[in-house]
């Protein structure tokens, strides 16, 4: 039941709440004040600045500046390789002398030519020298100039294949990609940044190495066949075997360990403001084979238990929709129910519910974010678009009000990946239920997007006041996957944060 959420710390943090309105644009109202016990002068600093926000409510520059300016704690749910811009990548493709073909805009490792007659070579001299082609590529690598209309794939494809083009540029430089980040947050005053970096290697022929010969063939043969049965109890039984070989073998376990090191060593890496306290969230690829999905959710399990790395969770990522995402989901929560059972410690976050009608057919919408709390157990969700296809969607709300589990909201991403946004989006639903709630930014590079910008919108779309923005805020810090000392020092150097942004918002406006 997830009693171990209900702590000090977080009652104190508090739980967004609020009414919706009947209106075309939801009102979210309500939430109680966040200066309750402040000195008066602080609590005149708040209420002044909560005054101009509303002041501004419909004008979108103002909230641009505003939000420039206002701390904003965390940022949960953001992958590293999507979260930079499309400018690095094309610095460092030039620098590595990668080739790209100019028609598809797909970079080639190093050491790869190509044998494609639109392929060239960059070469560090373009990086000042050759702007269309420049623009030409960010175009390709982000949803920078895109328009259904002249392009031949769908939003979300064009959104996830951009991965798959510049990926050689990022696997060799990933300090480079965290230090942007990091750089980043400390130009949008952010405290925090819980980064889903890079997942674990795993191959067929390593663990055919350690387990025997056709180890990997012959054990992914047999999820699969259960898998094809649809009978979960044997899925799980299959799974649970599976791990506990795993379990007892020191160099595979010692896997985990060291992807934990590697992670900790990329962070010590990047020489970006060091006041930006970084941890980070092992993933699975959902579309990979069923036995890599639990290998590597296995080996971040491993690493996220050991209380000296800087892993400090799980995830599993990729598109939801594709064919076996969709009929593998039950395995992989499954995956995630042994694995919490051998490691109770270990925190997870699932993409779940990022769907929406009309992607799928309107069965599939059901049973994702159910999957993903009542099986998975998982200790916040990402996205959760989906929550209103659920059969069971008020007892799910209730549930996940009552254990505490938020979910991750993020709008521009939801707005061009599945097309929901204003009325369509589940947040006010969310509100209503008193469910939990963090706003971030999954992937600003392709996204072309920031935090500040994700605060801009809740206040234009569903006009959130001062004091609810703020509840938001800290709860970004309260919902990380933090220790609880980390927390209360991370939360009271936000709330001094807060303390100048009022007091300068207060004199100057």
């Amino acid at each position: 039941m997830h009693t171990h959420r209900h702590t000090l710390f977080l009652l104190a943090v508090g739980i967004l709440a609020a009414c919706i309105s009947c209106s075309s644009t939801a009102q979210l109202s309500n939430l109680p004040a966040s200066n309750t016990g402040a000195d008066s002068a602080k609590y005149d600093w708040a209420a002044q600045t909560g005054k101009y926000l509303e002041s501004i409510q419909s004008k979108e520059i103002f909230l641009r500046q505003f939000f420039a300016e206002m701390p904003k704690g965390g940022d949960l749910h953001n992958h590293l390789t999507g979260s930079v811009y499309a400018e690095t990548y094309y610095d460092i493709a030039c620098m590595d002398s990668l080739y790209v073909d100019t028609l598809s805009g797909r970079l080639y490792s190093k050491g790869t030519t190509p044998s494609t007659p639109d392929a060239i070579r960059l070469l560090p001299d373009y990086i000042n020298s050759r702007h269309m082609l420049k623009v030409k590529l960010i175009d390709q690598w982000s949803i920078r100039n895109f328009h259904s209309y002249n392009r031949n794939i769908p939003q979300d494809e064009h959104f996830f294949n951009a991965f798959g083009l510049f990926g050689a540029a990022a696997g060799n430089h990933m300090a480079t990609l965290i230090n942007e980040l990091k750089k980043r947050a400390v130009h949008e005053n952010v405290q925090y940044l819980e980064i889903m970096g890079t997942s674990p290697s795993v191959s067929e022929v390593e663990m055919d190495k350690i387990f025997g010969e056709s180890y990997y063939q012959s054990i992914n043969k047999k999820l699969l066949d259960a898998i094809q049965s649809a009978d979960t109890d044997r899925i799980r039984s299959v799974i649970d075997s599976i791990v506990r070989a795993w379990e007892q073998d020191s160099t595979w376990k010692n896997k985990g360990l060291a992807y934990g090191k590697l992670i900790d060593s990329l962070d010590a890496s990047s020489i970006a403001d060091t006041n930006i306290v970084t941890r980070y969230l092992a993933y699975a690829s959902r579309k990979s084979e069923p036995l890599t999905v639990l290998a590597q959710l296995h080996i971040g399990f491993v690493a996220s238990n050991d209380t000296t790395s800087k892993v400090v969770g799980v995830n599993i990522v990729s598109s939801e929709n594709s064919e076996i995402s969709m009929s593998h989901y039950t395995t992989h929560m499954l995956m995630f129910a042994v694995l919490k059972e051998k490691y109770p410690q270990v925190k997870t976050s699932l993409h779940a519910g990022e769907l929406t009608l009309g992607l799928v057919k309107p069965e599939d919408l059901d049973g994702h974010i159910t999957q993903a709390v009542y099986i998975a157990k998982a200790d916040r969700i990402g996205h959760g678009v989906g929550i209103a296809f659920e059969k069971s969607s008020t007892s799910l709300l209730k549930y996940m009000k009552e254990n505490s589990i938020p979910v991750e909201i993020n709008l521009t991403s939801n707005e061009f990946i599945l097309g929901v946004k204003d009325n369509e989006h589940p947040l006010p639903l969310y509100v209503k239920a008193g469910v939990p709630l963090v706003i971030s930014t999954d992937d600003a590079g392709i996204l072309r997007t920031n935090l500040a910008e994700q605060y801009v919108l809740l206040v234009r779309r569903y006009g959130l006041s001062y004091p609810q923005i703020k509840q938001l805020a800290r709860n970004s810090i309260g919902y990380s996957f933090l220790n609880e000392n980390e927390k209360q020092r991370l939360m009271e150097k936000l709330e001094r944060e807060f303390e100048i942004f009022e007091k300068k918002i207060a004199n100057d406006y």
